[in-house]
């Protein structure tokens, strides 16, 4: 399923299906070197050895998967002191890293087999929470709160958060860094360096017959809402990629992103380094909670 630019990049950039429990300090850091997968190989994309001064405060999407095994299993046990049977699903999300859609489709592999759609999660993801007497889910997740929507620190999933946070702390990504991550996202879209290389951007696609002012506009293409992607939107997504290579785009957009962050970092270095240790405190516990060495 195709999703909006605005929704996938929160989700990516925040972290949210961790939250919802049922999901460097320079520029030129290198992200540690990842193998190729089917869905979205690093030999692919514009964004493989990119990594953002934030991401030393919030999970990359490996820890997110460990934070989770470790959830489950601590929710695992709970129900079954409650007298319930839970086996949380095995299957995870396609494995597209966040900086791959940071600044638009920047994997030409992706690109060609996907077109602007994210790839389907596996059939049956939900089956375990669903297949689950009402009685049961609430001892999971806890009673709805009054608008509906789930309490995230209700049932063995808020127990389970509570333990890896390491009691009164909150679970996951600190607020600070989140808040962080989104607002500089927003801020480099407006930057004047950024506005020059979309013109750049724009101008390599008109030149082979596309018309868009920045990558966003043509994710958002009300052209390419459908189920699956056709054949133009394919076409498409590949010259966007072609023509992000060319002009520099990402790697100059990820520059000024990246100098924004630093600024912010800096301003309060002692707020980010106690964020940087209930990082690491998490995954610690969530590595012994696992049998796994940290």
């Amino acid at each position: 399923m195709r999703k909006t630019t605005t929704a996938a990049v929160t989700a990516l950039l925040t972290g949210s299906l961790l939250l919802t429990g049922c999901g460097g300090d320079s520029d030129d850091k290198a992200v540690p070197t990842q193998p190729d997968n089917s869905i979205a190989p690093a030999s692919s994309s514009l964004t493989a050895d990119l990594a953002l001064p934030v991401e030393a405060y919030i999970f990359s999407e490996p820890e997110i998967a460990q934070l989770t095994r470790a959830m489950s299993s601590l929710a695992v046990d709970c129900m079954k002191e409650a007298g319930f049977t839970y086996r949380p699903d095995d299957g995870q999300s396609p494995d597209i890293g966040a900086m791959d859609r940071r600044y638009g489709i920047a994997n030409s592999h992706t690109a060609q087999a996907y077109g602007y759609h994210f790839p389907a999660p596996p059939a049956g993801r939900d089956s375990a929470v669903k297949s689950l007497s009402d009685a049961a889910r609430v001892t999971l997740s806890g009673e709805p709160l009054a608008d509906g929507s789930l309490d995230t620190g209700g049932g063995c999933i808020g127990k389970a958060k509570k333990r890896l946070a390491g009691g009164a702390d909150a679970f996951g990504p600190d607020e600070a860094a989140r808040t962080l991550n989104l607002s500089s996202y927003a801020r480099s879209q407006k930057d004047p360096r950024v506005l020059a290389a979309f013109r750049t951007w724009s101008s390599c696609m008109a030149a082979k017959g596309y018309r868009y002012a920045s990558p966003m506009d043509a994710i958002d293409d009300p052209a390419f809402a459908t189920k699956k992607a056709n054949q133009k939107e394919i076409s498409t997504a590949r010259a966007d990629v072609e023509c992000k290579k060319k002009t520099g785009l990402v790697r100059a957009w990820f520059d000024v992103e990246s100098e924004l962050q630093r600024t912010e970092i800096e301003k309060d270095p002692e707020t980010f380094a106690r964020i940087e240790r209930h990082k690491t405190d998490q995954l610690k516990r969530a590595a012994a909670e696992l049998g796994e060495s940290s």
